[in-house]
């Protein structure tokens, strides 16, 4: 993720969900802002807390294996 960029697929990907579940949001700066936040989380729990990364990781896996 070293040097990762927010792309229009990103944002627009995230419109989508807001879209759905929650429309009050459903804006680009909102969007944006979001994509930011989950960035800057997931390096801090990297860096931090390496049982709340693994539950991540344990999600994403559940999610492969569908």
């Amino acid at each position: 993720m070293n040097g990762y960029e927010i792309t229009e697929e990103d944002i627009q990907g995230m419109l989508r969900y807001l879209k759905a579940f929650h429309p009050e949001n459903a804006n680009r700066e909102f969007a944006e802002e979001m994509l930011r936040y989950l960035k800057a989380t997931t390096r801090r729990l990297a860096l931090t807390d390496p049982d709340a990364l693994e539950e991540l990781y344990d999600a994403f896996q559940q999610t492969r294996e569908q």
